[in-house]
């Protein structure tokens, strides 16, 4: 039975830490290849709007974001993911983890405290990591 590939989005100010995600996902078995934006306003654009990206997907959407971003961070994203979803905008089903370098207690805490984040995933991204997204997706 083949496994479908799990399609990744991640969303990072950082092009070199957007780059190891790609790296490390593209050699890891079981990620699509990695869509890649910039910033929140972005994949905001792309799958919570009207311009929706429809292509279906048989797995749920992974979506690793940043905290740290300029114009909105990735909790403003994600709250912002939420009140769209209520309105019938995004994919049908995703898993979001924070990407972060901040071992910041409270970005955890708070990461914890919205439905949406499954995961909080440390940078930079080495081969256990992969492993730990590909669990955490799955549970």
């Amino acid at each position: 039975m083949k496994m479908n590939k799990i399609p990744v989005a991640v969303v990072d100010d950082d092009s070199a830490d957007r780059y190891i995600v790609k790296r490390r996902l593209s050699k890891a078995e079981g990620f699509e290849d990695v869509t890649e934006f910039t910033g929140g306003h972005e994949l905001l654009e792309r799958f919570f709007s009207d311009q929706l990206d429809t292509t279906s997907q048989d797995l749920p959407l992974l979506i690793l974001m940043d905290i740290n971003m300029p114009q909105m961070d990735g909790f403003e994203t994600i709250e912002e993911m939420q009140k769209r979803r209520t309105k019938g905008y995004g994919p049908e089903s995703m898993v979001v983890m924070m990407f972060t370098s901040s071992n910041n207690p409270s970005d955890r805490e708070r990461a914890g405290n919205l439905d949406l984040v499954k995961g909080f995933i440390t940078k930079p991204l080495d081969g256990s990591g992969a492993e730990v997204i590909r669990t955490l997706y799955y549970a």
